[in-house]
């Protein structure tokens, strides 16, 4: 009984396990098996955003933006301004984008006003004055147009040398370049022109407008106020000659260096002090021209060194030049280390960095080398 009771429950299992395994397989022979779905990757890249000192949409000499766009292939204007106690207070000295000294013969000194283009020179600059050949050297350094009034005879040689496009008050007169009757001084001290004159000018003389290739952003900008490395510098004197000594103090509430000569304010003629977020001094080696009845001077502006002052602090820094139409560039050390071996000798020297200036107004002064040891930094 026992065995026949096992039999029987065996042979029914195995009768429900066959039906179940047939049932499986009808439902898989009425399905069909979904295909295999291929992985796919995709990858998305965020749009990057360039700052406008990435694009170079900003004014080429003091970084500032909301520039206008359309002025950015324009070449600069570079205006000779007269020095002398004469000459005081000058117009416009206080509104270019930079301002160039460097002294001529008798070691008084002159200016050159520098303005990203001729649309934003002041109603009134000057007073006008005559050229150097080393302010024609900068100016086409910038593929500048050079605005001045007379010249040297190395000037005028220079300028035929490099067809130098430029605006001479001797060819113009009083029709570009009036002198101002209010001043009871001789009548070179007195000379100017305007924003709308230089424009009637411009418009006569048809330059090409359009800045030469690699010249458009003459000089790299920090976007954020930067404290420079070598120390701090709340004053600093500036030796052109005996009687040309400026002091430059800073005004940390405005970040700027505010100008004074002989101990007084340096003003524009509306009452308002030349002030800089930038100082450079360039020493340079100054040497009389041989035979030259004027005394007047040549520049050695090939290479230097010199100082950079800039929110209270100062780095020293480096210059150099290069050929008559190349831009003077600045630079530091950045520390970095490089080997050059000869057949002889083995030479390790730092590797250089252009320098960053902050944004605003600069201050570039050509300095004698023999008077380096008379600058003072405080």
């Amino acid at each position: 009984m026992l065995k026949f009771k096992r039999s029987y429950l065996s042979k029914t299992f195995a009768l429900m396990l066959a039906i179940v395994l047939l049932t499986g397989s009808f439902a898989a022979c009425g399905k069909e098996a979904p295909e295999p779905v291929e992985s796919t990757t995709i990858t998305t890249t965020a749009p990057t955003t360039q700052s406008p000192y990435d694009k170079g949409e900003y004014n080429p000499l003091t970084g500032e933006l909301n520039y206008d766009t359309a002025l950015l292939k324009n070449r600069s204007v570079l205006v000779s301004v007269e020095n002398s106690p004469q000459a005081r207070p000058q117009w416009g000295i206080a509104s270019a984008d930079i301002v160039w000294e460097m002294v001529v013969e008798g070691g008084i000194t002159r200016m050159l006003l520098m303005y990203a283009d001729a649309s934003r020179l002041p109603d009134k600059v000057g007073p006008t004055r005559s050229a150097r050949h080393y302010f024609v050297e900068l100016a086409e350094g910038f593929d500048s147009i050079f605005i001045h009034y007379g010249g040297s005879p190395q000037a005028y040689s220079a300028i035929k040398k490099q067809g130098t496009n430029d605006i001479d008050g001797m060819n113009y007169g009083n029709r570009i370049f009036p002198r101002d009757t209010s001043r009871n001084v001789s009548s070179e001290h007195r000379a100017y022109t305007t924003k709308d004159k230089i424009a009637e000018a411009l418009a006569e003389k048809n330059f090409r407008t359009e800045i030469e290739e690699g010249k458009q952003n003459p000089f790299k900008f920090s976007p954020k106020l930067y404290a420079l490395p070598d120390g701090a510098c709340t004053e600093l004197t500036v030796p052109f000659s005996n009687s040309y000594t400026y002091q430059l103090s800073y005004d940390a509430e405005k970040k700027v260096y505010l100008s004074s000569l002989g101990g007084k304010p340096f003003m524009d003629d509306n009452g308002t002090q030349q002030s800089f977020t930038n100082v450079i001094v360039c020493y340079v080696d100054v040497s009389a021209i041989a035979g030259d009845s004027k005394g007047r001077v040549s520049f050695d502006l090939s290479e230097g060194n010199g100082v950079l002052v800039s929110n209270g602090t100062y780095q020293n820094i480096t210059w150099e030049k290069g050929d008559y139409t190349d831009m003077m560039k600045f630079y530091v050390d950045n520390g970095e280390s490089t080997e050059s071996t000869t057949a002889d000798t083995t030479t390790e020297s730092t590797t250089k960095e252009e320098i960053k200036l902050n944004v605003g107004r600069t201050y570039i002064a050509l300095v004698p080398s023999s008077n380096q040891s008379k600058a003072v930094i405080k």
